[in-house]
Order: structure tokens, then sequence, then C-alpha cells
């Protein structure tokens, strides 16, 4: 992902940039999209509105490079294993349990999806949409890959796929109830989640055929 501006700020400027970013997310995690108005953000981060438009272009520059920010940060937090750990409970268990853990550590990009998500279901298929299922599929491919490692799947199978979007479902029911309930723990939640997989693993290679 990449935002509509190609412009590469000096120091001060990347301070600005990142002020920027951050007000857009701390406005649309809380109150939506709509929200992160030009003037809003200008009020929020204490910037001009020229430094806004000529980093990002407009709007939904922001949105994308706020999107594209908060999806490198959380993916690179999470590790790239690219080969079995141990029988497949001990593996799941490790990548469920390095999930939530870097969930809890930056619940504002999931926070931030799951708002986008909920606001685009009766869009347009505008940038919005775009946004949300750019980044909803970098974390399907990173699942996947988790379950042809585990299960030994080829290379984009259908049970794979289903297996992973059953994952991706599990994750976004256990972080929206764990914020509705912070007293509860993300790894808590999940724990479930690996045993379903391999239980699970059955019927959808079977359905797969």
């Amino acid at each position: 992902m990449a935002a509509t501006a190609n412009v590469t700020p000096n120091r001060r400027g990347a301070r600005s940039r990142e002020a920027v970013l951050d007000a857009a997310e701390r406005l649309m995690a809380g109150h939506g999209y709509e929200a992160a108005t030009v003037a809003a953000l200008v009020e929020e981060a204490g910037v001009p509105a020229s430094s806004i438009y000529h980093y990002f272009g407009s709007k939904q520059g922001v949105l994308l490079a706020v999107m594209e920010r908060g999806a490198e940060r959380f993916f690179d937090a999470l590790p790239d294993l690219n080969r079995r750990l141990g029988s497949q409970a001990e593996h799941l268990q490790a990548v469920v349990r390095t999930i939530a853990e870097t969930l809890e550590r930056n619940p504002d990009f999931l926070r931030l999806l799951v708002v986008m998500a909920t606001q685009s279901m009766n869009g347009d298929g505008g940038e919005v949409d775009r946004v949300v299922n750019r980044v909803r599929e970098i974390a399907l491919r990173r699942l996947r890959a988790q379950m042809e490692i585990v299960f030994g799947f080829g290379r984009r199978t259908a049970a794979a796929d289903r297996l992973a979007r059953f994952a991706l479902a599990a994750f976004d029911g256990a972080f929206v109830a764990w914020q509705a309930d912070p007293h509860l723990r993300l790894p808590d939640l999940l724990s479930p989640l690996p045993a379903a997989l391999i239980g699970a693993k059955h019927g959808v290679r079977s359905a797969a055929g």
C-alpha cells in the first residue's frame, strides 16, 4: 500500500507527517472515518492544512497512509515462521498467542480497521472499502501460509483458505469482545482456537474434496 502523495519529508516534515497520522488514527478509531476531516486533523495535530495536502494530497491520502503504517507496524511485529514448530497444536498455540499479544500491545490498528469495516458495510465500494479489503487480504495471506505449514496443505488450497478465514473471524470476534470488556485478555479468549482449527481441518478438507 502507498499513500497518494509521493513526497519525501525532511526531519521536521517527518515529525509533522507522523503527527498527522497519529491524529488521524485517534480520530478515526474513536469516531469513524468521517470524523477525520482536514479541519479536525489541523486542530488535533497542530499543523497547517497546507502540510496535510503537501504530504498526503487529500483526506483519502491520509487514510491510506494511516492504514499502511498500522499494517506495517503490526505485521512487522509478528514472527515470519516458515517451518512448523513442534506439533500442530504447539505451532498453532505459538501463532495464536503471538498474534493475541501483539494485538494487545497495538490495539489501535485493529480498532480502526473494525470501525472502518463496519462503516463500509453499506458503502459504495469506495476508498474505505478498498483499504479495508487490502489490509485484510494481507492478514489472510499470512494466516493461509501458517495453515499450509501446520497441516501440509498445498499452496493456495481451498482448505487452507477456509481455515485462515475461520481464524481471522475468531480474531475479529475476540478483539470486539475484549474491547467491550477490557478485563478480559485476548490470549485467554483465543486459547481454544488451536484445537478448533485442528478439529475443523478434517471438515474443510472433506468439503474441499
